[in-house]
């Protein structure tokens, strides 16, 4: 499953090459403010994918009408942060619209994840998870190597990630409807797939949660085009790809964890011994950015010359994220979702740290990366308070 999910994140971020020499600084701003803005928009099916794990893991039936809901929320959703972006980051109402289409495509997807996660089904949906990627990523590749503007890769952007979730779908049905051994009670019920009934109401909590982690990580870069210049915003656009890629780049490590995180039985060394996992590759990951960052004018053109020095800074606050992303799916899992409150107010400072003080490249990043780690920190202890009280109930 880690293959796939390694897959998917390379081909995720392999379109960042091709676009940034494509589109040059100040389009590829707008094509990276998109994907930030679709990424927030699809916060539920993150939440999706956890909570049909989750309640699949505990035996609860008709949970596919749960999608479905969420899918048609994320719909509403995106019509209003539409309305929003555009003026809000002089984005065309076109491209804007090409980004946001999909996150209700990337909801139903995630669903159908969701019960292969559940079910321990890791192998099929690391192939699913590679399968997705490429079909997400591969038509904005070649839509840009046909020389299509921004607007038209994201569209075939859209196409694709239609395709993904239609894909997701015929390989669940597919799939046999086993759960992991030991991750279940015996006398659990399975239920059907697709049969009818979902709670919405644990999709919301958990949607909370998530919205506030993908706000986290992506709101630097949707503020960029407010308080940077257009090719400011669009160098920085590209800082962010190494935010994305060490944020992503650990993820299989909570799917694969998280039956058990969720499981009435739970053991908190599952938790400590992903932590430290997601953090050794979080250091790799930087250690590996400051390496390469000198090679970056050479492989997408001078004018991202500036990045060379601080790209290192943009992959460390992705590897900080990603720590609180797995402690975020760790309170998920428990039910504890007020602990998202903490990360929103968060969310919140940074905000108007980054609209009173932010005015270089640097100092944006440096806002992030600082606004990163007092959000993880508050998160671990609020995780460990939690399970000591716990443990003495």
């Amino acid at each position: 499953m880690t293959v796939g999910a390694m897959v998917a994140n390379i081909a995720a971020y392999l379109v960042a090459l091709p676009a940034s020499r494509a589109l040059g600084a100040v389009d590829y701003g707008v094509f990276g403010v998109v994907m930030a803005a679709m990424v927030i928009a699809a916060a539920p099916s993150m939440a999706v994918q956890a909570v049909i794990a989750r309640e699949v893991v505990r035996g609860r039936p008709g949970l596919t009408t749960l999608g479905l809901r969420a899918a048609a929320l994320v719909a509403m959703f995106s019509l209003v942060a539409g309305v929003v972006l555009v003026p809000l980051t002089r984005i065309p109402m076109s491209a804007a619209a090409a980004g946001l289409v999909m996150a209700p495509l990337i909801t139903v997807t995630a669903a159908a994840q969701g019960f292969l996660q559940g079910r321990g089904q890791f192998h099929r949906l690391g192939w699913l998870l590679g399968l997705v990627g490429l079909l997400r990523s591969g038509p904005i590749i070649v839509a840009l190597g046909l020389g299509a503007a921004a607007t038209g890769a994201l569209w075939a952007g859209a196409l694709g990630t239609l395709a993904a979730a239609g894909v997701a779908w015929s390989l669940l049905r597919i799939s046999p409807s086993d759960t992991a051994k030991g991750s279940v009670p015996p006398d659990a019920h399975q239920g059907n797939t697709f049969s009818s009934g979902a709670g919405v109401g644990s999709v919301l909590a958990a949607s909370q949660v998530q919205l506030a982690l993908l706000v986290a990580v992506s709101l630097d870069l949707l503020l960029a085009r407010v308080v940077l210049s257009a090719t400011d915003a669009g160098v920085y656009a590209l800082g962010a790809v190494a935010t994305k890629a060490a944020f992503w780049l650990p993820q299989a490590i909570g799917t694969v964890v998280y039956p058990r995180l969720a499981a009435p039985e739970r053991d908190s060394r599952s938790l400590r011994m992903a932590l430290g996992v997601v953090a050794g590759i979080g250091a790799v990951t930087v250690v590996g950015t400051w390496v390469l960052s000198p090679l970056v004018p050479r492989i997408v053109g001078e004018e991202y010359r500036p990045l060379t020095g601080i790209l290192w800074l943009f992959a460390a606050t992705g590897a900080v994220l990603s720590l609180l992303a797995l402690l975020l799916l760790a309170v998920i899992a428990v039910r504890r979702t007020t602990i998202g409150l903490a990360v929103w107010a968060c969310t919140a400072l940074e905000a108007v740290a980054i609209l009173g003080w932010a005015d270089s490249v640097t100092s944006l990043v440096a806002i992030a990366a600082t606004a990163a780690t007092v959000m993880t920190a508050l998160c671990l202890v609020a995780v460990i308070s939690a399970e000591r009280s716990s443990r003495r109930a």
